[in-house]
């Protein structure tokens, strides 16, 4: 919406700010691990699942915590 000009960044907000945010938003696994279990029976299938959910979200948690200290050194200078 910004880029298309219809509303701004918040003064003070950079667009290295608002990546981290939604790569720290894709930690969130509890919803997923529910779904999960509705949509599998299979123990083998559900336990593949939860890894997968475990595993996207540790990588969401390290890429974030990469870019995060990317921005604090950019802040600091």
């Amino acid at each position: 919406m910004v880029r298309l000009g219809w509303c701004r960044l918040p003064p003070g907000v950079t667009w290295g700010e608002v990546a981290l945010i939604g790569l720290l938003a894709g930690i969130g696994f509890t919803m997923s691990i529910f779904i999960a279990m509705l949509a599998f029976e299979n123990e083998a299938l559900l336990s593949a699942a939860k890894l997968g959910v475990l595993l996207g979200s540790l990588t969401a948690a390290l890429i974030g915590l990469a870019w995060g200290l990317v921005q604090v050194r950019r802040l600091r200078r």
